[in-house]
């Protein structure tokens, strides 16, 4: 045999069929959960569940103070056949934003993350973007931690509105993140 010209070996060469078999599952057609590359890749979707995951208890925590707001209106009577006109536009805020941020959910879930093929590797370089998409995420989940708190400790709809709104700019510019780095 001649020499091997490959720095980088292939580790099918003198393996028998069952190894041979199981290098090619695992990293034969392209994918290696070692590389750098697809560790971020995954870190991208673990994150994005965690932003979703407190985006979550913020909805849980305004559905429970809209509990508590309908417990606290009193029953009508005859001097007062409506009574808690306040307390049902306040719920009916609150019921709305509890959407909205289930919206906001629903969009960081199905966010676009770079697929691992060729055209891909071709025209950009995953070990530069995918940490700068990394960066991205988390500043997501700095700001899904803070739509949290606002639900937690100060439920007042302008709060968690001002919070959110921040969350849309951070997905905004994710967004552009992804499109900007073919360019």
């Amino acid at each position: 045999m001649g020499t091997n010209l490959n720095p980088n070996p292939n580790p099918i060469d003198d393996a028998g069929a069952l190894k041979a078999l199981l290098v090619n599952l695992y990293t034969g057609w392209g994918y290696n959960a070692y590389r750098q590359e697809n560790k971020d890749r995954a870190d991208d979707q673990i994150i994005r569940n965690g932003v979703c995951a407190l985006l979550g208890e913020a909805r849980a925590q305004l559905t429970a103070h809209v509990a508590g707001i309908r417990r606290a209106i009193p029953t009508p009577s005859r001097e007062n056949p409506f009574p808690g006109a306040d307390e049902r536009a306040r719920i009916a805020v609150l019921d709305a934003l509890g959407r909205d941020i289930e919206a906001v959910e629903a969009l960081i879930r199905h966010l676009p993350v770079p697929e691992n093929d060729a055209t891909w590797r071709r025209h950009r370089s995953e070990r530069e973007f995918l940490p700068r998409l990394a960066d991205a995420d988390e500043a997501m989940a700095g700001l899904a931690l803070q739509v949290r708190e606002d639900a937690r400790s100060n439920p007042e709809p302008s709060a968690v509105s001002g919070a959110l709104a921040a969350l849309r700019d951070a997905i905004d510019a994710r967004k552009r993140l992804l499109s900007l780095s073919g360019s």
